[in-house]
């Protein structure tokens, strides 16, 4: 089971190539290229090459010129054409380097701005937002493919600051059901989750629901697995510890062989290469 570590963990890398300089220098070669980097113009596969990596890639890289909320179920045809236009760039990145799994969020029935805070603004039928981020998908899909390049969609997370009346005014893909029900619908082989257990433990404790039925209703489409910490109420994206509700759900048999990637926020190198020791080691990989 390969860990990999996203480049949006270190503190203040806002530059992608710094951050792959940092984690190249203590050995990190298993990583995720995550979503909050500056733009830069030239990302040509060379530059990448030269570090000699194993890549994944996550939703909003490349990032683009001018920053936006990628919303795939917009009703605002503006923003859905510059979301899908995103998307396909970011698929034709990971082609021009062989990279074979990106991952992308789940929609929204509202368009978020940076804070993803949701309440007061115009809100979809969750029918249509449904169907749009459906058919947005579909188009994603046929793209995909014919570059080889598999598509995991991540699953939403509901914080408390979006709950209204205990209820998801707001986000699809949050529960096990909508999945079944979105992948009946998206028959491809290329098509999958990316569970991110961050995430599912705050949207479980929202919901009131049982994280574990969730994994259980699931885990025979997940191509990938986002590990992180929080509260339950607020997606903090925290260390983990040994004690670690993730590191049971990882080691399910079921699950063997993905990439897990870890994807904490705001952390030193050191912190970081000792997140990943520690994942080895539980994994029984790592050396005591």
């Amino acid at each position: 089971m390969p860990v990999y570590v996203s480049t949006s963990c270190l503190a203040g890398g806002s530059n992608v190539f710094d951050v792959l300089d940092t984690y190249a220098r203590v050995g990190l070669k298993n990583i995720e290229l995550g979503t909050k980097h500056e733009y830069i113009n030239d990302l040509s596969p060379a530059r990448f090459r030269q570090y000699d990596l194993n890549l994944l890639c996550h939703h909003y890289f490349p990032p683009p010129k001018e920053p936006f909320m990628i919303n795939l179920a917009s009703q605002d045809s503006a923003i859905l054409k510059r979301s899908k236009e995103q998307i396909r760039r970011s698929i034709d990145f990971c082609y021009s380097l062989g990279i074979n799994l990106f991952s992308l969020h789940a929609g929204f029935r509202a368009d978020p701005d940076e804070t993803l805070n949701l309440k007061g603004k115009p809100v979809a039928s969750y029918e249509s937002a449904f169907n749009t981020f459906i058919e947005s998908i579909g188009e994603v899909i046929s793209y995909a493919e014919k570059r080889k390049v598999r598509i995991g969609i991540e699953n939403n997370v509901l914080s408390e600051y979006n709950i209204v009346d205990g209820k998801n005014p707001y986000l699809l893909l949050c529960e096990a059901e909508e999945f079944k029900k979105f992948l009946a619908r998206v028959k491809s082989d290329s098509m999958g989750i990316v569970l991110d257990l961050g995430h599912l433990n705050v949207t479980a404790h929202s919901l009131g629901f049982d994280k574990y039925e969730f994994i259980d209703r699931v885990e025979d489409r997940v191509f990938a697995i986002h590990v992180h910490e929080n509260n339950g109420q607020i997606d903090e994206h925290k260390e983990l510890d040994k004690t670690s509700w993730c590191f049971e759900v990882i080691d399910r048999k079921c699950l063997n062989g993905l990439p897990v990637v870890f994807e904490s926020f705001g952390l030193t190198v050191n912190q970081i290469v000792q997140q990943v020791r520690l994942i080895e080691k539980i994994l029984g990989k790592g050396q005591d």
